[in-house]
């Protein structure tokens, strides 16, 4: 029987945006990499968990460089200073874990 993964796909989340801020793609690919697949995300799974985040006021959305195919700006996310706190809080919880 195959164990789920030791943290939610929130605190996945919170946790790769320690290192900045990122586009969806990026974002769901560090998370697969993070949770050694544990966790993948697609494009609907991703929209929900952000918008979670993004209502609750741990991330927030922001414009990016423009799509080379529509010329439209491709969305960034990034913690904001409480999403910081929680993000660390899951670091340091995960690495408490791996010891």
């Amino acid at each position: 029987m195959s164990q789920g993964p030791l943290v939610s796909p929130q605190a996945a989340l919170l946790r790769v945006l320690i290192t900045g801020e990122s586009e969806g793609p990026e974002i769901v690919r560090k998370v697969r990499d993070w949770t050694d697949g544990q966790i993948q995300l697609d494009e609907q799974a991703f929209a929900t968990v952000i918008s979670d985040l993004e209502k609750t006021g741990l991330v927030e959305r922001r414009g990016g460089a423009a799509d080379k195919r529509t010329g439209q700006p491709r969305p960034t996310f990034a913690l904001t200073a409480a999403g910081k706190t929680s993000a660390l809080e899951i670091l340091a919880a995960s690495l408490t874990r791996r010891s």
